[in-house]
């Protein structure tokens, strides 16, 4: 299995490419054997397969041509050690910051329910999860650990404040404006209201987000919406009519809004955010486990490449040899009850024969070449 990826993020990727690779995506098709992640910040193509295959997916996935030159395109260990990373939210502007390795999991067990990905791929995607895991208890900890906490702290000087969305960085961005020293007034506009139950926070349908709009001064937006909550024209006239500005947080992607040039509006979008996030220290410990971890797993997949089937060959031909042998001496047996006896015999002596060729192809340490040789000297390459 070949891992190929190329990844379209902040800062490398200007804000507008990953706008229309977002939107594009909302209306894609699926891939089978493709793992996608697309956040407020970056989105990631994964495929089991050459840069032939990924190409195709990435036609696929979203509906024509994509501008490849702006991403990052990586093969093998390489993608492997990436993706491991953006798992850990060791590749995020503030280091481990949690909410991508929660989006990561819901990426992959929606591609796993859809029957995108399976065996060895699933197996190292899911390694990637319970390394980013591993990895936030090495880090350092901070009072800014995610992206929706800068968001807070942009907005938090208002005495009231409405949040677009009820998804995981909403809801995150709602937690960090209930944990600032003087709390806002929180207004929550979301698209199915009555599965919102969070204690002091007002709720309404998302046919009143204009309405919010014109009446609180700070907004924070974090839909995953396929349009705008509010349509341009309608968020033109609602901002005339203010009689102070409106400081609006943007961290959808694509943006939720496109603010008329002179309007009163102070507008901060994803990539703002990311410039102002404070980055924890960087934890030498933390990298050193992701990279080793991720070493570990594509050896793994390497391994069951050239190794599985050989040592799949060496169990196939030990299993067989029992067969033959107990059935060649087995009518010499006084008591044919016996037999059980000397099959378990005959199958421990040979595994035990068998034991330090199996070790040693599934060592680190092997000989490049270790594979072909044992298969050579067993006779597995026969036919």
């Amino acid at each position: 299995m070949h891992v190929t990826s190329i990844t379209f993020a902040y800062p490398h990727a200007d804000g507008s490419v990953r706008a229309d690779l977002a939107r594009r995506l909302l209306s894609g098709s699926t891939v089978d054997g493709s793992f996608v992640l697309s956040t407020c910040l970056r989105t990631e193509v994964v495929v089991a397969g050459d840069d032939d295959r990924l190409d195709e997916t990435l036609e696929q996935v979203f509906g024509g041509p994509v501008p490849v030159g702006e991403g990052i395109r990586r093969r093998g260990e390489h993608a492997v050690r990436h993706l491991f990373r953006v798992a850990a939210g060791l590749e995020s502007p503030i280091l481990g910051e949690l909410e991508v390795l929660t989006q990561f999991r819901q990426a992959l067990v929606a591609a796993e329910d859809a029957g995108r990905i399976e065996g060895l791929f699933v197996k190292l995607l899911e390694t990637a999860v319970s390394t980013g895991r591993q990895a936030r208890d090495l880090l350092p900890g901070s009072p800014h650990d995610s992206m929706a906490a800068v968001a807070a702290q942009v907005v938090g000087g208002h005495d009231r404040v409405v949040v677009l969305g009820s998804g995981i960085m909403a809801t995150a961005v709602v937690m960090g404006l209930g944990s600032l020293p003087a709390p806002p007034e929180i207004l929550v506009v979301a698209r199915s209201p009555e599965k919102v139950s969070i204690e002091g926070v007002e709720v309404w349908p998302f046919d009143r987000a204009a309405e919010a709009l014109a009446g609180y001064p700070a907004a924070v937006s974090a839909t995953s919406a396929k349009r705008r909550p509010v349509d341009d024209d309608e968020m033109a006239t609602l901002l005339s009519r203010r009689s102070e500005p409106l400081t609006l947080v943007d961290m959808a992607m694509p943006p939720d809004f496109a603010p008329p040039e002179g309007a009163p509006v102070e507008y901060v979008d994803i990539d703002d955010l990311a410039r102002m996030a404070h980055r924890r220290p960087r934890s030498e410990e933390a990298d050193a486990m992701v990279d080793a971890a991720a070493a570990e797993a594509y050896r793994g997949v390497v391994d069951h490449q050239a190794v599985g089937p050989v040592i799949g060959g060496l169990v196939h031909r030990s299993d067989t040899l029992v067969d033959e042998i107990v059935e060649r001496f087995g009518g010499r047996l006084g008591d044919e009850a016996d037999r059980p006896v000397v099959r378990q015999a005959v199958h421990t002596a040979l595994r035990t024969l068998l034991a330090d060729p199996i070790s040693y192809l599934r060592s680190a340490e092997r000989a490049d070449d270790a594979a072909d040789v044992i298969a050579e000297a067993f006779g597995l390459d026969d036919g």
